[in-house]
């Protein structure tokens, strides 16, 4: 329910916690069915560790809650967040949509993150002169986070994440990359990415970073081409959340064919740029095991 920016916090507090245990607990032989006198003898052996656990997180806590008081706030970051999804600058809604896109895939929280976007100013003035004018062809600002980023750039969740299930379908020979494209399908659908994030992983891999963040860029480029060029209107209209992906245009534009058509064309485009990187790391990972198995046989 924390989403991957919880994720984060846990595997540094686990990694931490296993570091320390490392380092300051003794050694226990491995048995079968150890006795109560032997578990009582690990848990005594392991209280140093577990107490520097303990002082390092009220140590971290505390240190956290200082600087949340003295130099950052809740409403520090909302004020960020309402300026970027407020912004109709073209340059900008790409700047914080690459920001966005970068801190998700290192399970931070980015400007653009869905769950917090909630209806901007922009927004309404956009649905307000579309339902004035009977056309949202000419609205004031059409180049905004909904306009261009949540319509045709999160297909699948941040990262257009449907693309790689489909590029693992059309590509890969790997077995566990199936079983978990065949998990990740149905919420991927529904733009929801956590279980690709953490399933293949995508999540702090490098291999994937390039895809993650060209695919939803090239996409917004090309909605924003076709705005400008009034092939479609921008999409004012409100959209359920949870709506599949490519389908956001076509009712956020109250059913232009166009919007439909270039939303199934970004995409086919999205998953030509995953495929390459998809085949990369099934071939890392083949050949780590092949290392692995060498390894042992030797």
């Amino acid at each position: 329910m924390i989403g991957t920016n919880g994720l984060t916090g846990a595997l540094i507090v686990g990694g931490l916690t296993g570091l320390l245990f490392k380092w300051f607990s003794k050694p226990v032989p491995a048995q079968s069915s150890p006795h109560t006198a032997d578990i009582l003898t690990r848990t005594f052996s392991s209280l140093l560790p577990m107490a520097l656990i303990l002082v390092l997180a009220v140590l971290v806590s505390l240190a956290l809650n200082w600087l949340m008081i003295i130099t950052y706030s809740a409403e520090s970051w909302s004020a960020f967040q309402k300026y970027a999804t407020t912004s109709h600058s073209l340059w900008l809604t790409f700047g914080m949509a690459v920001v966005t896109l970068l801190l998700e895939i290192l399970g931070l929280a980015g400007p653009y993150q869905e769950r917090l976007v909630t209806n901007s100013a922009t927004m309404t003035a956009n649905l307000n002169y579309a339902l004035t004018h009977h056309s949202a062809y000419h609205v004031p600002y059409p180049y905004t986070a909904n306009t261009l980023y949540h319509a045709f750039g999160t297909f699948g969740g941040t990262g257009m994440l449907l693309a790689l299930v489909i590029a693992i379908y059309i590509g890969s020979n790997n077995h566990n990359y199936h079983v978990v494209a065949r998990w990740s399908l149905l919420p991927a659908l529904f733009n929801s990415n956590g279980p690709l994030l953490t399933g293949l992983p995508v999540l702090y891999n490098p291999i994937y970073l390039i895809p993650f963040v060209l695919a939803p860029v090239v996409n917004m480029g090309l909605a924003a081409l076709a705005i400008g060029f009034h092939w479609i209107p921008p999409v004012v209209y409100p959209v359920p959340v949870g709506t599949p992906g490519p389908l956001i245009a076509f009712i956020g534009t109250n059913g232009n064919v166009v919007a439909l058509l270039l939303g199934i064309v970004d995409l086919a485009l999205s998953v030509v740029i995953y495929l390459p990187f998809m085949r990369l790391a099934e071939t890392i990972v083949q050949a780590a095991q092949e290392q692995v198995g060498g390894a042992k046989h030797v």
